[in-house]
C-alpha cells in the first residue's frame, strides 16, 4: 500500500485540531464542514469500547476524505497497554497524518508507540518516518517529564494539553476566564519551543463563542497558534485569532516602515519601541508563512480548506 499523492500542512499552520467520535457520521461531515486545518478520529473518550472494532475501519476510510478536502488526517488511540494496539492495527491501513496518544506521562510510551506505528508503516508498505505523534499531557506528573516525552521520538510533531483530565489531576476549579490554567498552559509552551514542537492548546469547553474569542485572545498573547476543538462552531473563531487580519498586517508593515526610518535618523517619523517592532515582524513572518503555503497549493492546483482563512 502506498500513502496517497498530497502535501500535507504543516505542523506550524495546523490553527485547529477538531476531534470528532469515531461512530458518528453526522459529527464527521460537520467536523469536516467547519473547515478544521485537522480533524482528529476519537478512539478513546468519544467511541465507547464495544463501538471500537467497528469504528476502526470507518476511520481508516475516513482519512481518504480528509486528504481530499486538504485536512490533516489525524486519530487518537487509547493507551498502549488498553485498546492501543488494536486501534492502531485498525487505522493504520488508511494512512493517518498524525497519531494522538493519551495520558502521556513518561518517554518510554513514546518510544514504543514509535515502534508500533514504525513495524506498521513497514508492513503496510508506508512510507517510513510518515506518521507523526502527538502526545496528550493530560496530568501533574506528564508536565513535569514534558521535555523528555516530547524529546523521546522524531515523530513528536505537536502536543496537545488537556483540559478537564488536567484540572482533576490538579484539584483546579473551571472556569471561563481560563485562570486555574494560565500558568499551566504558559509552562506548556516553554516545553513545547524548548523541544521544537507545537503546542497545541487546551479545548475551550463552554459554548459561549465570546469568551471563547477572549481566551483566544489571551492564548495569542502568550504565544500560542494553534487549539484543539470538540465544537464545530468553535473553529471559524480559533481561524480568525490565529490567522493575521489584513488590517493587522497593513498596521504591522507601518510600525516596520516607521521603525525602520527612526533607526535611520529620521527625527519627524513616529517613534516605535523595539518591543513593537519586534511584535510587527513577528506577525508578518507569520502571515508570509500563510502566504506561501496558499500559493503552494495553488500551484498544484488541490483545494485546501483554510488556505485564504
Amino acid at each position: 500500500m502506498t500513502q496517497p499523492s498530497y502535501t500535507r500542512r504543516p505542523p506550524s499552520l495546523r490553527r485547529s485540531w477538531m476531534f470528532v467520535p469515531g461512530m458518528d457520521a453526522a459529527a464527521q461531515a460537520a467536523g469536516l464542514a467547519s473547515g478544521a486545518d485537522a480533524l482528529v478520529a476519537d478512539l478513546e473518550e468519544f467511541t465507547a469500547p464495544v463501538e471500537r472494532p467497528a469504528a476502526r475501519p470507518r476511520i481508516a476510510q475516513l482519512f481518504a476524505t480528509c486528504r481530499e478536502q486538504g485536512v490533516v488526517a489525524a486519530v487518537r488511540i487509547n493507551k498502549l497497554e488498553e485498546d492501543g494496539l488494536a486501534d492502531l492495527r485498525g487505522v493504520m491501513p488508511g494512512a493517518p497524518d498524525a497519531v494522538l496518544l493519551p495520558h502521556a506521562e513518561s518517554a518510554a510510551q513514546i518510544v514504543a508507540l514509535d515502534q508500533a506505528i514504525g513495524a506498521l508503516e513497514a508492513e503496510l508498505g508506508l512510507p517510513p518516518g510518515s506518521t507523526e505523534i502527538v502526545p496528550t499531557l493530560e496530568s501533574a506528573l506528564g508536565l513535569v517529564r514534558a521535555l523528555d516525552i516530547l524529546s523521546a521520538s522524531p515523530r513528536v510533531s505537536a502536543c496537545l494539553l488537556a483540559a478537564e483530565d488536567l484540572t482533576a489531576s490538579l484539584g483546579a476549579e473551571r472556569g471561563k476566564d481560563g485562570i486555574e490554567l494560565h500558568a499551566v498552559r504558559a509552562r506548556f509552551l516553554v516545553d513545547c519551543v524548548a523541544a521544537g514542537c507545537v503546542p497545541i492548546d487546551c479545548p475551550f469547553n463552554y459554548r459561549d463563542l465570546p469568551a471563547l474569542q477572549a481566551d483566544l485572545r489571551w492564548a495569542r498573547r502568550l504565544g500560542l497558534k494553534s487549539k484543539c476543538a470538540t465544537v464545530a462552531e468553535q473553529v471559524p473563531v480559533i481561524h480568525q485569532v490565529f490567522t493575521p487580519a489584513a488590517s493587522e498586517v497593513d498596521a504591522a508593515r507601518d510600525c516596520v516602515a516607521r521603525f525602520e526610518a527612526q533607526r535611520a535618523g529620521r527625527h519627524d517619523a513616529e517613534r516605535i519601541d523595539p518591543p513593537t517592532y519586534n511584535t510587527a515582524r513577528r506577525l508578518l513572518a507569520r502571515h508570509d508563512q500563510f502566504e506561501r503555503w496558499a500559493a503552494e497549493r495553488r500551484a498544484q492546483a488541490v483545494p485546501q480548506q483554510g488556505d485564504l482563512a
